[in-house]
């Protein structure tokens, strides 16, 4: 080789390549991520039971033993009253819950759980505990406290931001 001729570099090897180039995904992509596909594991879970998500999330509020309203539970998941009516009427039609006239008042319907809806529930919860062992089996001891800890610390500095004040 001559003085003036530069050496040729071999090029990274493939594992230090994809290493070094690797981008690391932000914090709130798999947060997303695993939202996600803990939903879709919870809805596959759900599905035998002839109960979504949503309606789950539903009768544990319900489970509290507090009639609400339908406008109060839009609120309190963050969705359009519509949308809200129509996972109500399809809870009352399977016989899960009840709408009755709110004390003192001719128009307002608060939905409150029926006996059914409290065996659906019971299965439910069944099956979101498989869901939850199964997703959080790669923890080791402790982690799943920690990381429930954390989850609460991060919802409770999100209460009173405006889509956080629902919750």
């Amino acid at each position: 080789m001559t003085a003036g001729m530069a050496k040729q570099q071999r090029p990274p090897s493939k594992s230090t390549r994809t290493v070094a180039t690797r981008p690391v995904p932000r914090t709130l992509y798999l947060v997303k991520q695993v939202q996600y596909k803990t939903f879709l594991r919870l809805e596959a879970a759900l599905q035998p039971l002839g109960v979504t998500t949503t309606q789950f999330r539903i009768l544990v509020t319900l489970s509290h033993g507090e009639k609400r309203s339908s406008a109060k539970l839009s609120r309190m998941f963050g969705v359009k009253p519509q949308t809200m009516i129509k996972q109500i009427v399809n809870l009352e039609s399977n016989g899960l819950i009840e709408r009755n006239l709110a004390k003192g008042s001719k128009r307002v319907l608060e939905v409150s759980m029926t006996e059914a809806g409290r065996v659906a529930l019971r299965a439910c919860e069944k099956a979101a505990t498989v869901v939850e062992a199964e997703i959080f089996a790669s923890f080791a001891p402790g982690e799943l406290e920690t990381y429930r800890a954390l989850m609460e610390k991060i919802l409770a500095g999100m209460r009173g931001t405006p889509d956080g004040a629902g919750e």
